[in-house]
């Protein structure tokens, strides 16, 4: 009878870790994409746009994730400039609401050089990301994204 509880126990916590894998897995998987014929050495400066999507866009996200991404974009040598910068870069995002709470289905960065305001990088974090202040989702997200840029 022993064994049976050992393996009870050992299929429960099985149970438990695939579905926790499942779950968090959700905001893993960043994907990204650019031009392959863009050189990126040189591209220092950088300014927020507007979004080009058609999704909603919650300002106090749009905040957070500008807030976030500079920090990031800071740490790897950009400067942030209203003043012709090299990039222009706008956030879209798909939205789920649950009464008063929404979370973000999926972030998309785009990024885009100034003068041709043609698309040359676009970084997406895919599933469920939680936009509360008390939670480090959105933190996490903008960090993932942008880890990926420029491509190396």
């Amino acid at each position: 009878m022993n064994v049976f509880k050992t393996d009870a126990r050992s299929g429960f916590i099985f149970v438990v870790l695939l579905t926790a894998m499942i779950m968090l897995g959700g905001c893993s998987g960043v994907k990204y994409i650019y031009d392959p014929g863009t050189s990126f050495t040189g591209l220092k400066s950088y300014a927020w746009t507007t979004a080009t999507g058609l999704g909603r866009h919650e300002s106090l996200v749009v905040t957070n994730v500008q807030f976030y991404g500079d920090q990031v974009l800071g740490q790897k040598g950009f400067k942030k400039t209203s003043e012709n910068p090299d990039l222009l870069i706008s956030i879209d995002n798909e939205y789920e609401t649950y009464s008063d709470i929404y979370q973000l289905r999926m972030l998309t960065i785009n990024i885009y050089r100034r003068e041709s305001k043609e698309l040359i990088w676009r970084g997406t974090a895919p599933g469920y990301i939680n936009t509360d202040a008390a939670s480090n989702d959105l933190k996490n997200a903008v960090q993932d994204v942008l880890s990926k840029f420029p491509p190396k």
